[in-house]
């Protein structure tokens, strides 16, 4: 052995050699990465701007590993290894959710990687090529790639090297205008954006709108404009109990017309919406993703940060008046850090299974489901109004439709489902649509028991996305659902579910409205606002300043769609729109901070 280590010993050390090996090795990275980055029949198309987009951060991490640590084998192994999985997580977010690898996923791998064991993972031939080629590269380098420059040269290197990264990644990667003329035709949906752009930039692109909000903020007119408002009271004549029941991936698919469907599936949802006010919701989310809604709904906001620290929301606002926030979600707290996340966005005493659910399930289960969520809630909101005078707002999370769905077999029977389809999605078909049933019931129970009681209660209900059916929406597609997001039907398709409103008898009597009738198309970060104008609430001084822009385009989606109040969903923005969608984005920009910016008012005195 110490033999052929001598021989190694003898090979050349040319610092240009090791730059060749690190330029070839880079190339070659992202020829595997753009390989596997199509989605749907979209790909990169074979773009030389793209390519270099895609390979340069790769080229310049490689560089900035080697030049830091002298060992190019080290920066080629730990740049293969890190490309590798930032890909195959895309690859494989996108099978399974429709969704690519964004930028904010970096905070929720422990989210992933629980999620992974529910979907069967298997790696390409492309996959096992590229871990093949990653292992014989480091080798090559650990045999020729030995030189490096002198001290003076490798740190200027360096130094130029690590400002070139950082010149792309705040700079260039960031564009919004590069990054539409690179996705083209395919701009229309953040999945197909990216796969015609590959991995690399398309992820570094996402790092803008995470970290900077939006790189043409504007928080001198965002101050102009909050500078008008201030939180509204809510008369205490008017106050009721405000119940929120965000349900996990129930959609009313009887609609697309599924053979042999049979119709008590969804009896008790049509019969549940005969009851209340009800319309059509436009999420920014497809089989997954549940807390962009979720946050949507609280926030008022379509773009979110980490919540890592206290952050404006109507919990905050109604604490404020003088409400109790709290919820629950029958789930892990550490499932999108919602343990951290909840209090910072001013709900209080959450409940999960780690700190309350364990005790009605099996030991080391992770989900309560639906019989015993919804009972369980009736008798915490039965034991509030027992015990306390102050209103309530209360904001839960159900798990029970969360998917993926059993494909082999079916858990509770082959009858809710019988067209003419795949074994496979007969079987997810079926373990879905007794779910939808049984939810149901278990909801209309409660519904029920909240209409005999004597303190005002409204309801409001709405689901997060679309259900998982089979990895790229394959189930879909065999239904014959128009899933092409470039049309008005296949956005429809994608993304619309549902919201309702309803009110016992208390509360209709102090309020004054039947609650009846149907509601216009809302994006989620409109909804409450929506919800505060029926009850006749003012609402928080930033409900109030986004209210021009809810009332004016009451649909205003990530990928760019909208629809202006009394018109037709738009592919593209009128300048009318586009001005609006500035405004919104620099108010819920400013309010989304709000709390970390000298002078203003924090989440204590907001609720005092």
């Amino acid at each position: 052995m110490k033999a052929l280590w001598k021989q190694v010993n003898t090979l050349p050390r040319k610092s240009w050699l090791t730059l060749v090996l690190l330029v070839l090795t880079a190339v070659l990275y992202s020829e595997f990465s753009l390989a596997l980055s199509g989605w749907n029949d979209v790909t990169w198309g074979g773009s030389l701007p793209l390519f270099l987009l895609n390979l340069l951060p790769v080229l310049l991490v490689l560089l900035i590993l080697w030049l830091a640590t002298g060992q190019a084998w080290l920066a080629v192994l730990a740049t293969g290894v890190l490309h590798f999985l930032l890909t195959g997580g895309n690859y494989y977010k996108l099978q399974f959710r429709d969704s690519p690898m964004e930028w904010a996923d970096l905070y929720r791998i422990r989210e992933g990687f629980g999620m992974a064991g529910q979907y069967n993972v298997t790696f390409t031939p492309v996959m096992w090529g590229w871990i093949a080629a990653i292992v014989l590269l480091t080798a090559v380098c650990l045999l020729l790639g030995r030189g490096k420059p002198g001290a003076v040269v490798r740190l200027l290197a360096l130094t130029g090297s690590g400002l070139a990264l950082l010149i792309c990644f705040y700079n260039i990667y960031p564009g919004n205008d590069l990054y539409a003329d690179m996705a083209g035709d395919h701009g229309g949906t953040k999945a197909e954006a990216y796969a015609a752009c590959g991995v690399v930039y398309p992820f570094l692109h996402s790092a803008g709108e995470y970290m900077g909000t939006s790189w043409e903020y504007n928080e001198g007119e965002a101050r102009r404009l909050m500078a008008r408002y201030e939180d509204a009271p809510i008369p205490e004549d008017r106050k009721v109990n405000l119940i929120g029941i965000q349900m996990e991936a129930i959609a009313d698919l009887s609609r697309f017309d599924v053979q042999g469907l049979d119709p008590e599936v969804y009896a008790g949802f049509h019969a549940l919406m005969e009851r209340g006010y009800s319309g059509t919701l436009i999420t920014d989310i497809f089989g997954g993703g549940t807390t962009e809604t979720e946050w949507a709904v609280l926030t008022g906001g379509n773009r979110h940060d980490d919540f890592k620290v206290k952050t404006d929301s109507v919990a905050w606002y109604l604490k404020g008046q003088g409400y109790t926030a709290n919820g629950s979600h029958p789930c892990r707290d550490w499932f999108y850090d919602r343990k951290h996340v909840n209090p910072n966005l001013g709900l209080d005493d959450y409940l999960f299974t780690d700190n309350y659910f364990y005790q009605f399930i099996a030991k080391d289960a992770d989900v309560a489901f639906d019989e015993i969520f919804f009972p369980d809630l009736q008798a915490r909101i039965d034991e509030y109004f027992r015990t306390s005078d102050a209103p309530l707002f209360s904001f839960n999370v159900t798990y029970q439709g969360h998917g993926p769905y059993e494909t082999e077999f079916t858990y509770w029977g082959d009858d809710f489902c019988t067209g003419n389809y795949s074994k496979a999605c007969l079987n997810a078909l079926n373990n879905y649509f007794w779910i939808v049933q049984d939810s149901m019931t278990h909801l209309t129970d409660f519904v029920d028991h909240l209409e005999t009681l004597e303190e005002p209660v409204v309801l409001f209900l709405y689901a997060d996305h679309k259900p998982w059916m089979g990895d790229s929406a394959v189930f879909y597609r065999e239904l014959g659902v128009n899933l092409d997001v470039t049309t008005e039907e296949g956005f429809r398709n994608y993304y619309s579910t549902w919201y309702f409103f309803w009110a016992n008898d208390a509360a209709k009597e102090i309020l004054g409205w039947d609650f009846t009738g149907r509601g216009p198309d809302l994006s989620p970060c409109f909804l409450m606002d929506h919800l505060f104008q029926k009850l006749g609430w003012t609402g928080s001084d930033y409900m109030q300043a986004q209210r021009e822009v809810a009332d004016a385009v009451p649909v205003l989606h990530t990928s760019g769609w909208n629809m202006e109040a009394g018109g037709a969903l738009q592919k593209e923005a009128s300048p009318r729109v586009r001005s609006y969608m500035v405004q919104f984005q620099n108010l819920s920009t400013w309010d989304r901070h709000r709390y970390d910016k000298e002078g203003s008012i924090s989440p204590e005195e907001a609720s005092s």
